[in-house]
């Protein structure tokens, strides 16, 4: 019996020809595999032009962009590199000495520059406190460009320009930081530097574990958290605080689960998490922040 007829005995459908496969494998390759690695070579290549998300602008100098010198101060850092970092310095425009009231430092989120947070800067400064806030390297008007290391150096720089420059005593001063911000705050205790601030307490809103977590959380399929070249690990960080902290953190924030809030917290020496129902990243209410601020009691100092 033939060939076929064993087939039609056995039922056995008939093997497709060899060069199905091949064309079925070359196809996986050219439309799948292809673009993957692509993607990987992308991120890998642009991965701080991806990360860092700066609003950039010309000059953000009190006069040009209209604010009142006696409410808004420029401040300035020049970086040994060259960089020049360009911040403000906010108080009440009534005249008092800006020593006399407790300071917030404030290290912002990873996007928008200054003056498009003067609102909720204006709002802590109607909290009693002033604000020193500095745009990062290529943020707002300073120049540069931003990493891990350039923005860890460059938060202490900004600690002692509060302390040194502008002599606020650091039992009297806030360091609050949303999202990149936080893990920018949390930098000054990196297990490298052996005397760490010691400010009045530290404010976090929707600041995330380290990058790598965040990064498989929102890109879970793929390896972009072994790749990295900035890895913030926020919570080894937070352990060495030994001031006050305060976790703020929303219920529906689609960039950084609420579970990184929640650890932080259980992490720090004197934690408290505080969770936003129905907020988003970053969507911290400011009455909120405005009622923590004066829980602290430095105020009345």
């Amino acid at each position: 019996m033939d060939a076929a007829g064993d087939q039609q005995l056995t039922g056995s459908p008939p093997l497709p020809p060899v060069g199905w496969w091949k064309r079925i494998r070359r196809a996986i390759v050219l439309y799948v595999l292809v673009p993957y690695l692509a993607v990987v070579v992308i991120f890998v290549v642009l991965q701080r032009k991806l990360i860092y998300r700066p609003t950039v602008a010309d000059d953000l100098r009190v006069t040009t962009v209209g604010l009142d010198p006696q409410a808004v101060r420029d401040v300035q850092i020049q970086t040994p590199g060259g960089d020049t970092l360009n911040g403000w310095l906010l108080r009440q425009a009534d005249g008092e000495d800006a020593v006399e009231r407790p300071l917030v430092v404030y290290f912002p989120g990873n996007s928008l520059n200054r003056h498009e947070r003067i609102n909720d800067l204006r709002e802590v400064v109607r909290c009693g406190f002033d604000v020193l806030i500095f745009d990062y390297r290529g943020y707002g008007d300073s120049s540069g460009s931003p990493s891990e290391h350039k923005l860890t150096s460059d938060a202490m720089r900004v600690w002692n320009y509060a302390c040194q420059e502008l002599d606020y005593e650091p039992g009297r001063i806030v360091i609050f930081g949303e999202s990149l911000g936080g893990a920018a705050a949390l930098s000054l205790w990196t297990s490298e530097n052996a005397n760490p601030p010691q400010p009045g307490a530290l404010i976090l809103n929707a600041t995330f574990v380290s990058m790598p977590r965040t990064v498989a959380w929102l890109y879970p399929l793929f390896p972009f958290q072994y790749l990295l070249l900035d890895r913030w690990p926020s919570l080894e960080r937070i352990a060495r605080v030994a001031a006050p902290v305060v976790v703020f953190h929303g219920t529906e924030d689609d960039m950084v689960p609420v579970s990184h809030g929640r650890e932080l917290a259980e992490a720090a020496i004197d934690g408290r998490f505080i969770k936003i129902p129905g907020a988003g990243h970053n969507e911290i209410p400011l009455l909120r922040l405005c009622a923590e601020l004066e829980r602290l009691e430095l105020l009345h100092q």
